[in-house]
């Protein structure tokens, strides 16, 4: 049997079920997935980096490809695009990350 790579999507989703299910989570185990996601916060960024640039090229494109320059109309479509949306999530979701990590750190400082 193959085991499931740890990945900051199965460790937030282990937190949102622990969270739904109303089971309170452990001091260590905060700790431990602050850790790990930690070091997975790079792959994250990453990402949101790279989507980051998928978007300021369709801008470039977009505008690019108008007769008269217009900033406004090129920010509305790319607001209106896929793309943004998921780079919004991915924004979001580093941030998250980042959070959960300050309050874990937070909160191991405070008990020590």
């Amino acid at each position: 049997m193959e085991k499931e790579k740890i990945t900051s999507d199965v460790i937030l989703g282990y937190l949102k079920e622990l969270v739904e299910s109303k089971k309170s989570i452990a001091k260590e185990e905060w700790l431990n997935c602050a850790f790990k996601l930690n070091l997975l916060r790079i792959d994250e960024a990453q990402l949101l980096n790279k989507m980051r640039q998928t978007v300021a090229k369709k801008k470039f494109e977009i505008m690019k490809a108008q007769d008269k320059k217009n900033v406004a109309a090129v920010e509305v479509e790319i607001d209106a695009s896929d793309e943004c949306l998921y780079m919004r999530d991915q924004e979001d979701k580093v941030e998250i990350i980042s959070e959960f990590i300050r309050i874990a750190k937070k909160n191991s400082e405070d008990n020590f």
